[in-house]
């Protein structure tokens, strides 16, 4: 069967852990059935941008992007959902809450290349679309943070989020993986185009809160980006603070889950309207060719966020209940298996 990969992700590491981490857990079992079989793993991918496939297999994915495939059921032929990332993931599709499970990135922590490395010292992982816009990396070296870049060789980052003593993230994967190794994290935005209802998701699936810390924009490119995305297909963030706010430490809350869902459906609608998809496109191109000529750079902006994330990085982070953790990672190595065991005994032949 087919491991689905998701295009056009620049080789971000939470998405290209499907390239290696299946064939790692599953070893023969991918083999047990024909190419007309797609195995849908991590990701925020559950959408109509599937491919087509004569079965489907959902195990931990996602919603949060665009609109949910039309005819997923546990009841379908077609569909074979052994679990989804959480929740909200759930009640989107109208499935039954038994179906929610955790993201399986939770798995990495069972592989032994990752296990039983030394700890040292804080790194900060960004989302992979936020990193040619601000002067983190810069920033980080001026606090001794390690900068991680989300697109380098995803068994890399895995390893050094593994190996910290602290992960500051942007990446919902970097956070993912950090509570999997029991790493503390402390959760960051850095533009609107966060995405609340993945994160919550997730969150709710190990009874941990998602509360991040808004920075100020580095650069004047991070502030006429975070500005236009309120026009785009790109706008994620329900009620993200203004730069005053921001400016003044404020942190986000997304206890109320009926305002994400209803977040969520305003999202898909933005999806279809065409002109923001133009601008969207319009917006990337014209800020990428800013950021190559290295124009957008001010120091008072870039000493505020140096600021910021110094006294930030002394917190003490996030981390999931013990017993949440150990919860739901035995519940999706029980999932896996019962996978590994229909594969194996010819269900999707």
């Amino acid at each position: 069967m087919k491991v689905h990969l998701a295009a056009h992700v620049h080789g971000n590491f939470g998405d290209e852990l499907n390239r290696w981490l299946w064939a790692g857990l599953l070893a023969d079992t991918l083999n047990t059935a024909d190419d007309d079989v797609l195995f849908v793993g991590i990701g925020t991918v559950l959408d109509r941008n599937l491919p087509s496939a004569r079965i489907t297999i959902v195990f931990g994915t996602g919603t949060g992007y665009t609109p949910a495939p039309r005819d997923i059921s546990v009841h379908s032929s077609r569909w074979h959902i052994y679990g989804v990332r959480g929740p909200l993931t759930a009640r989107v599709l109208k499935l039954d809450k038994r179906v929610a499970m955790t993201d399986p990135a939770i798995l990495l922590a069972t592989l032994p290349e990752f296990t039983g490395l030394d700890r040292r010292g804080i790194i900060f992982i960004p989302h992979w679309k936020s990193v040619r816009y601000g002067d983190w990396q810069m920033i980080c070296k001026t606090l001794g943070i390690e900068f991680v870049d989300p697109c380098q060789d995803s068994k890399l980052v895995v390893k050094r989020i593994a190996s910290a003593e602290k992960v500051i993230a942007e990446s919902m994967h970097a956070a993912i993986i950090a509570d999997a190794f029991r790493v503390p994290w402390i959760p960051v935005a850095l533009s609107r185009e966060i995405s609340p209802f993945k994160w919550v998701d997730w969150a709710l699936s190990v009874d941990v809160a998602y509360r991040p810390a808004c920075l100020p924009p580095s650069t004047r490119l991070e502030r006429i980006r975070n500005a236009a995305l309120k026009c785009t297909v790109h706008r994620n963030a329900i009620d993200y603070p203004g730069e005053n706010e921001v400016t003044q430490g404020v942190s986000m809350h997304f206890e109320d889950t009926d305002r994400l869902l209803s977040n969520n459906d305003e999202v898909g609608r933005r999806i279809n309207q065409r002109w923001r998809w133009n601008l969207s496109i319009g917006l990337d191109a014209a800020l990428k060719r800013l950021a190559k000529v290295g124009l957008g750079s001010d120091q008072r902006m870039h000493s505020i966020a140096t600021e910021h994330l110094r006294r930030l990085m002394s917190g003490e982070g996030f981390l999931s209940p013990d017993q949440a953790h150990a919860r739901s990672l035995q519940d999706t190595l029980g999932r896996l298996e019962e996978f590994k065991h229909d594969a194996n005994s010819g269900a999707f032949s």
